[in-house]
């Protein structure tokens, strides 16, 4: 049976860096996954190439490209400003992702934890805002994750926004590694960050005798009698 998935973030790179292993997988089961993206990333770049021309263009090329290389649905691009979701925007911004959750329909949705994984206020905006519609029933999809970090990653880390692990899924993404990482490199005016991340990647891996991981948490559900840890999103569908 063929599901629907949708990620919902804040800036292009956020479904690469992030989750982007489970939706290769995902999607090479033959299902639909889309990434809605927030905003084209206009405020943000960490490589020292030259870009020439409008930079938010250019990130909206790179995740196209990133879409491509994972074998997605093309990216569905909302129209806020990098660096500007807050409460300000929360009307519009729960609008603008309904109007696009309603066409697609999705039976799994996949956001941030609540923090952001790193604390950026646009990725908590859109987290916000995804929860919100589901507490106000105007989103009744079968499973919303949390996308974060395991709570070895957050000790590592310093952070204090490790996932629930009473809820969690767990899914070794090892045999589209290669994959993952091409995705990532797509985003080339992140080179700085995504460089950053491998390594970060590479040195979890060495702990791991050689396996990739990516973490999610349940964070509503319709369903009942799941069991936890998943080794697959779609375990109970």
């Amino acid at each position: 049976m063929k599901y629907t998935i949708a990620c919902v973030f804040a800036h292009p790179d956020d479904e690469s860096f992030g989750p982007s292993g489970t939706l290769i997988k995902l999607a090479a089961k033959g299902n639909d996954v889309y990434v809605i993206t927030a905003t084209k990333g206009q405020a943000g770049q960490s490589s020292d190439k030259i870009i020439k021309g409008d930079l938010g263009a250019h990130r909206v090329k790179e995740l196209e490209k990133a879409c491509r290389i994972m074998g997605i649905k093309p990216p569905i691009l909302l129209d806020f400003f990098d660096g500007t979701l807050n409460e300000h925007q929360m009307p519009l911004l729960k609008k603008s992702i309904l109007r696009k959750l309603q066409r697609i329909t999705p039976d799994i949705i996949i956001i941030y934890e609540k923090g952001g994984i790193s604390y950026h206020l646009d990725h908590i905006a859109v987290t916000k805002a995804v929860l919100l519609l589901s507490e106000e029933n105007k989103i009744k999809p079968k499973k919303i994750y949390y996308f974060g970090i395991s709570k070895e990653l957050s000790i590592l880390l310093g952070r204090q926004n490790a996932l629930d692990e009473s809820k969690l899924a767990k899914i070794d993404v090892s045999d589209v590694y290669e994959t993952k990482i091409a995705a990532m490199k797509a985003h080339g005016s992140q080179e700085k960050d995504y460089l950053r991340i491998i390594k970060r990647f590479e040195d979890m891996k060495e702990q791991a005798h050689g396996k990739h991981y990516e973490y999610f948490s349940l964070a509503k559900t319709t369903l009942l009698h799941l069991n936890y840890p998943e080794a697959d999103l779609l375990e109970g569908l």
